[in-house]
């Protein structure tokens, strides 16, 4: 099987052979497999593709798309990333019902489910993953006495329990960010959300 070059990023570079099924081009490494697919690796990234070039144009995408996810990563807050988590984790959508019928129970205990599984069961999630969950764990004791234990006030209760999963998760982002360490930041952070929502609705 010939090989010649390939093009990476509009550069076109020769291909050499380096084994009976493996070329270098630069700094892409390309290799034949069994079922006469291509594979490209450059670093620590590898795709595939039908074709030696197709292989390292999927390559080359799958970078550039690593490349925006850790630009948009490293501006994001804590809170941020972990609502961006949990709904990749959770599948959920903008318009997610709470008590869609693919939820066990509903929407915002599977959300409080998965913090709490993340904290109590270690290794059931990719270490990052459950990093990132592990961080809402005071939003979830937070929320189980004022909110789900009927300790605040009830406008404010019904006002929760009417999100939508999408912005449970976010509000759960929002204290993260907000630094809640404990029950009685908790406390306060409800209160605060509280005046604002009556504030406005004033």
């Amino acid at each position: 099987m010939e090989l010649t070059s390939v093009t990476y990023n509009g550069i076109t570079t020769m291909a050499i052979s380096s084994g009976m099924f493996t070329w270098t081009a630069g700094d892409l490494a390309l290799r034949v497999r069994p079922n006469l697919t291509w594979t490209a690796t450059r670093g620590e990234t590898t795709a595939s593709g039908a074709t030696a070039q197709e292989a390292v144009d999927n390559l080359a995408a799958a970078e550039t798309k690593a490349e925006r996810v850790a630009k948009r990563t490293a501006r994001s807050t804590k809170g941020q990333i972990f609502a961006r988590e949990m709904r990749a984790h959770l599948h959920i959508g903008a318009r997610t019902r709470r008590f869609a019928k693919r939820w066990i129970a509903d929407g915002h205990r599977d959300v409080m489910q998965a913090i709490a599984d993340a904290n109590n069961y270690r290794g059931s999630l990719n270490a990052e993953r459950e990093a990132i969950f592990r961080t809402a764990f005071s939003a979830l004791c937070s929320w189980e006495k004022h909110i789900d234990g009927y300790r605040t006030d009830a406008a404010l209760i019904s006002h929760i329990n009417s999100m939508t999963p999408y912005q449970f998760v976010g509000l759960i982002g929002d204290m993260i960010d907000a630094g809640i360490s404990n029950v009685g930041e908790g406390e306060r952070f409800f209160a605060e959300m509280r005046r604002r929502l009556f504030a406005q609705a004033a």
